[in-house]
């Protein structure tokens, strides 16, 4: 190898050693940052472009030249891809690379490397090469083949792609890195354009190709940017990372609240992607949440809630929104961020309602003592002064008013009786929301030891009362024992059959009888007939189950009542139910 002072190589040295120097600064004191792998790997390629064409223009030799020509080669392929990697992380495009997908475009550059260093075999990228000594020092003179042209278009598509990146980061998108952007794409415009120039002869200097003079003015540059708008400090992959992944909502308004940006949450919020909402008024971006718009819209608005249906299923959100300023004060725009809250209202209701299901269970332990203290007490004195007088008369010897006294004396049991089974009802509904079928048997136990009446429950083997609502529970339990009170009370039967059984539509739960049924010879208790009918249909509609009964004289009664399966829910009283209960 032969070599020739030449003046010339100073320019492609000074650009030689500056990339060299930024790519050994990134390497030692950003080596943890994103984005700066692939900014030293464009450095080294530039580096081995800019010292390759010194020492090919400083030889003076063929075969000295052709081969720091064939290295340079090495700079020229891959210098595209590194250039398009960096852009890519930059800009927070960086998913082909995390999955090294991008190593593809790879692919292309490194055939014509190879074709480079066997082009005597095929001249696919140069032939009829010679030294042309007609300047100021001697060049390689060659005619190109079809692998150069390709290699050209395709070093050029991506040179485009990477800049077309940063473009947009500069000119589309107002974010805190724009001025990143901007000197990174200064940068690479020198890079780009002066290559172009070179290729399509439109440079100034001919026969010398000024691509790797300017290789020293875009460090520069692109220096600035890392030590003056901390390039790798403040990269933008930060929003793939942090906003892209973001659960929460992230929409940025302008002053005039147009949209400048949303993230994937918000999208589906909306139900808009982020490049149709981007330069749209929020009026059109919220339209579909009046509530939403409503605080995106009035400025005297910091916090909201808001309810709406994301594929078909009801979520509850709060909006934070906050303003944004300028670097000298004035406000720029709004940014409103939303946080799912389904959950914790969810959490909410169900609190609420047990705190009310608490209260309401207090209520009635308060008035079933309160009963038991006073009108129970009050009750029990009247019945034994009752049976006291009646009895005092009887030994007096005076019937005249025993019939009365009698009268007297059965009501007032028969209103302790009721009063004490009404306590009982309250102080066991604590357990009937857990163990319905306990206490079903527990309340046909009562009633056998009460009537001596044979009772036989039907009642399916995998049913246990766990998948009706508390409520539910209650008033099936009730409606049935108001049934066999019924009975026990009138129907002088001797066999009673409680059954239960569910359809697809309906759980069924009946209490039949053998006994007299309704007739002529009953009509004095008709009243209390009807008050313990009325007070079961009452049950069944808070419900919303329907009752039926049917009574044959001398062949007994049957009462059904249907309940929709869309009871069977497990779930907590609603207020309304709860209330009501209270109001019993």
């Amino acid at each position: 190898m032969h070599y020739q002072y030449n003046p010339y190589i100073w320019l492609l040295i000074a650009s030689a050693l500056i990339s060299l120097f930024l790519g050994i600064y990134a390497a030692l004191k950003r080596r943890k940052a994103k984005g700066v792998n692939s900014f030293i790997l464009s450095m080294f390629v530039v580096t081995i472009w800019s010292a390759g064409n010194a020492l090919e223009m400083s030889s003076i030799d063929f075969s000295t030249k052709l081969f720091w020509a064939n290295i340079q080669y090495i700079a020229y392929c891959y210098s595209p891809v590194a250039l398009l990697a960096l852009c890519m992380e930059f800009t927070g495009y960086d998913r082909l690379i995390k999955t090294r997908k991008f190593l593809w475009f790879a692919v292309i550059p490194t055939i014509i490397i190879i074709l480079v260093w066997t082009d005597k075999l095929h001249g696919l990228i140069r032939y009829d090469m010679y030294l042309d000594y007609n300047g100021s020092f001697p060049v390689i003179a060659k005619k190109y083949g079809p692998g150069f042209f390709i290699h050209a278009l395709y070093s050029h598509f991506l040179n485009a792609f990477a800049l077309v990146l940063v473009i947009k980061a500069v000119f589309f998108k107002i974010t805190i890195y724009r001025r990143q952007a901007a000197a990174l794409l200064m940068g690479i415009s020198l890079i780009v354009l002066s290559n172009i120039m070179y290729i399509s002869g439109l440079s100034p200097v001919q026969r010398f190709d000024i691509t790797p003079v300017f290789f020293g003015p875009a460090g520069v540059i692109i220096a600035w940017g890392i030590f003056r708008f901390k390039l790798f400090d403040v990269i933008p992959v930060a929003r793939a990372t942090v906003i892209e992944t973001m659960d929460a909502g992230v929409m940025v308004l302008d002053s005039q609240n147009r949209v400048l940006d949303i993230n994937p949450a918000f999208e589906k919020i909306v139900n808009m992607t982020a490049p149709k909402a981007s330069a749209r008024p929020a009026e059109e971006v919220c339209a579909r949440i009046p509530q939403l718009l409503n605080a995106c819209t009035d400025p005297s608005i910091n916090y909201d809630e808001f309810s709406v249906d994301i594929l078909g299923t009801p979520k509850a959100y709060e909006v934070l929104l906050s303003p944004l300023s300028d670097n000298k004060g004035m406000l720029a725009g709004r940014l409103v961020i939303i946080n799912d809250i389904t959950e914790r209202k969810q959490a909410q209701q169900k609190y609420m309602k047990q705190q009310w299901k608490l209260a309401v269970t207090e209520e009635r332990e308060r008035l079933a003592r309160d009963m038991h203290d006073n009108l129970g007490q009050m009750l029990g004195f009247i019945n034994l002064q009752s049976q006291g007088i009646r009895q005092e008369l009887k030994n007096a010897g005076v019937e005249i008013a025993l019939s009365k006294l009698d009268k007297l004396v059965d009501a007032a049991r028969s209103a302790h009786d009721d009063m004490r089974q009404y306590i009982s009802n309250v102080r066991h509904a604590k357990f009937m929301d857990k163990d319905f079928f306990t206490a079903l048997s527990k309340d046909i136990y009562n009633f056998k030891e009460q009537s001596d009446v044979n009772v036989k429950l039907d009642i399916p083997s995998d049913f246990t009362g766990v998948e009706l609502k508390p409520n539910v529970q209650i008033n099936i339990l009730n409606i049935l024992k108001e049934a066999l009170n019924n009975v026990r009370k009138h129907a002088e039967a001797d066999n009673v059959r409680v059954s239960l059984s569910i359809s697809k539509e309906y759980l069924c739960a009946a209490v039949e009888d053998d006994g007299k049924g309704f007739g002529s010879e009953h009509q004095d208790d008709s009243a209390k007939v009807k008050y313990g009918l009325s007070i079961m249909r009452e049950r069944a509609s808070e419900i919303g189950a329907q009752i039926e009964i049917a009574s044959i004289e001398g062949k007994g009664s049957r009462v059904v009542l249907y309940v929709p399966v869309k009871g069977l829910e497990n779930e907590n009283e609603n207020e309304n139910e709860s209330k009501s209960d209270v109001g019993r």
